[in-house]
């Protein structure tokens, strides 16, 4: 025992205490950027190749791969098809209802809490709270709200009977897409006010000062001060919401399961597809399919993607 403390202490000795942060530095990024590499470079480069390649079963000995344009073609035209355009539709819903509504409730009431408001600290915890559960324990308290409190609530104070219009398990689409467009908007709005408040934490408190002392009223704080100073904030959301159009899946999984939903987005589209492939022991070709599918939706967004941007920082507010 001796003999290995003394080793391990001349073994340090002989280290320099550069040599000792190196590997100190490269063990703790080590896992970070396998992940990355893994599940973030190798999987979109394999997503792009499976665009382009072809399996087909060759007898006995399984598949044989070979490269072809056919899923690029198929994926055009999958976006010249109405279905298509109903579920992009329902995602520019989605995305102007995070927009328009989530966004500017989200700021002011950021704003109310870093002002340190009357019960702050309860709205801090409360629009934390869906931020710590999993989401899919939120998705079942929804559920039963929405298709219990909710009908009893509209019956017996309301006098209302038929009140199917926002319960999640109703069988009409209606019913299905506002059930599950509320709880994306409400669960996305913890979030929004978890950025925004930090962000507003981080003004300069002199700033704030010598506006007062010029006379601003609290709304011309929250519009002239506040707001373009967390501007580069609100880009990074909206530009990722917009970026992430494809990816929503409006949270249709958690109440559905897989392609259960009569509500269609591309995001859902894209995970129930891929999910009941892998499930039922489906044929690989669909999942070449839905890359070249995703691929197509990529090429697409990353130009109005950039063009938005551009245009947010170009006439969006300054800080100056």
């Amino acid at each position: 025992m001796i003999n290995k403390t003394a080793s391990l202490n001349q073994t340090r000795k002989g280290l320099t205490r550069q040599q000792r942060r190196l590997i100190f530095y490269t063990l703790m990024f080590a896992l970070p950027l396998l992940q990355f590499l893994l599940f973030y470079l190798y999987i979109n480069f394999n997503s792009i190749v499976m665009a382009f390649q072809n399996k087909e079963k060759a007898g006995s000995i399984g598949y044989v791969t070979s490269f072809t344009w056919d899923h690029i073609k198929n994926a055009i035209k999958f976006f010249g098809e109405k279905e298509t355009w109903k579920m992009l539709t329902n995602s520019f819903i989605l995305l102007f209802g995070q927009l328009v509504i989530v966004t500017p409730l989200a700021l002011l009431f950021s704003y109310y809490i870093s002002k340190k408001k009357p019960g702050s600290s309860f709205f801090r915890i409360m629009l934390y709270l869906p931020q710590v559960l999993s989401i899919v324990v939120l998705g079942v308290l929804y559920q039963e709200i929405m298709n219990k409190v909710y009908p009893f609530v509209a019956e017996k104070v309301f006098g209302k009977e038929d009140v199917a219009s926002l319960m999640i398990q109703s069988s009409t689409y209606k019913a299905q897409f506002w059930g599950a467009f509320i709880f994306t908007l409400w669960f996305s709005f913890g979030t929004n006010v978890l950025i925004y408040t930090g962000a507003m934490s981080g003004i300069d408190q002199s700033i704030i000062e010598s506006a007062h002392l010029d006379g601003v009223t609290s709304l011309q704080e929250f519009y002239y001060i506040y707001v373009p100073m967390i501007f580069s904030t609100l880009t990074t959301f909206i530009v990722t919401g917009l970026a992430g159009i494809f990816n929503n899946q409006m949270s249709l999984h958690t109440f559905f399961g897989n392609d259960k939903s009569k509500v269609k987005v591309f995001g859902y589209y894209f995970y129930g597809n891929a999910a009941k492939n892998i499930e039922t022991g489906g044929a690989p070709q669909e999942l070449h399919e839905l890359a070249a599918l995703g691929l197509i939706a990529t090429l697409i967004i990353i130009p109005i993607t950039l063009l938005v941007r551009k245009m947010l920082n170009k006439y969006g507010p300054s800080v100056d």
